[in-house]
């Protein structure tokens, strides 16, 4: 048994992980949030709450952690200070391995919207570059399935929205003809690479990719369309268009609805352009290093996330009735 903390990872895949890790019970798991914690009561699982990001504080909260899990938002953390004052504190305080907040794609793919993220993987290959002061990894799903699922996700803890397939509306956008290869992997499925490699005494890999399902956005639609009946609305949007940071769609997918059409121009469509793009140039085609190292464990496919979202969207429609 090892100390497992997790830091800010109480939604999403962060809080897949951590009902994991408190499931399995082999660990001393610890969850960071900024929040009341209260709020997040996990079986298994210990949760503080931790605002104070000064070196000293993070060393002392530190001690005696074996593994440190990061899970930051990148707007909310501008420049990755806290991120980066985490790693320092991990290195003083003794900690053998941390996975930093990477739980997508591939981070140096060539997209701006990820150049943000590039500093923490920088500082972590500096401070090991004359001698290893830590061990690291990285733990990347491509994009996660759940996000499929929207609006019914498995977890009522994994807000969703339409990441360019609305299975709830049947439409659909495709960058060109949709047949760039894409991996999609459910949360629980990282959950479950995670808890294996904390438990595992072989060094984590920086080639972290975990492949669910390898797919495209036109599979995708025709696996939902076999499943709902339905027939999806297309709307297909050219590359360079995208490359100028034109987004040519009547539907414009929103992480909110309602917002203002200036929070929409200045901060929702740069931000879907750039997922859009990069995935087209390969960003969330990630390679299996993961499934190698652990080759019994199984993954849902897209069919597997789609009907068993296609059933809850169908109860909750019933429900309403």
């Amino acid at each position: 048994m090892v100390r497992v903390t997790i830091v800010g990872g109480a939604g999403r895949v962060g809080r897949a992980i951590v009902e994991e890790l408190g499931r399995q019970g082999k660990h001393e798991v610890i969850l960071w949030t900024r929040r009341d914690p209260c709020k997040h009561q996990i079986p298994g699982v210990k949760t503080i709450q931790v605002t104070d990001y000064r070196h000293e504080n993070l060393v002392s909260l530190l001690n005696g952690t074996h593994t440190v899990l990061a899970f930051f938002n990148p707007m909310s953390d501008p420049g990755s200070r806290n991120q980066i004052a985490l790693i320092d504190a991990s290195v003083a305080a003794g900690v053998k391995r941390l996975a930093p907040s990477e739980w997508a794609g591939k981070v140096r793919s060539g997209i701006k919207m990820y150049d943000m993220k590039e500093p923490v993987l920088d500082h972590l290959e500096n401070l090991n570059k004359d001698k290893k002061v830590i061990e690291w990894g990285l733990f990347q799903p491509g994009l996660l399935m759940d996000y499929l699922a929207h609006p019914c996700p498995p977890s009522k803890h994994f807000d969703t929205f339409p990441l360019f397939f609305d299975l709830e509306n049947a439409r659909a956008i495709f960058v060109e003809d949709g047949l760039r290869p894409v991996v999609f992997t459910a949360s629980e499925d990282v959950a479950k690479v995670v808890a294996r490699a904390i438990d595992s005494p072989e060094p984590w890999t920086t080639d972290g990719g975990i492949v669910g399902h390898r797919t495209t956005f036109k599979e995708i639609v025709q696996i939902a369309e076999k499943i709902t009946g339905q027939t999806f609305t297309i709307y297909n949007l050219k590359s360079e268009d995208l490359e100028k940071g034109e987004f040519r769609s009547p539907w414009i997918p929103s992480y909110a609805p309602n917002l203002p059409e200036e929070t929409i121009k200045n901060v929702v469509v740069p931000f879907i352009s750039g997922w859009a793009l990069g995935c087209y140039n390969g960003v969330a085609d990630v390679s299996p290093a993961w499934n190698e190292r652990f080759p019994d464990i199984q993954y849902q496919t897209v069919a597997d996330m789609l009907r068993a979202a296609w059933g809850r969207l169908q109860a909750q429609r019933a429900s309403q009735a």
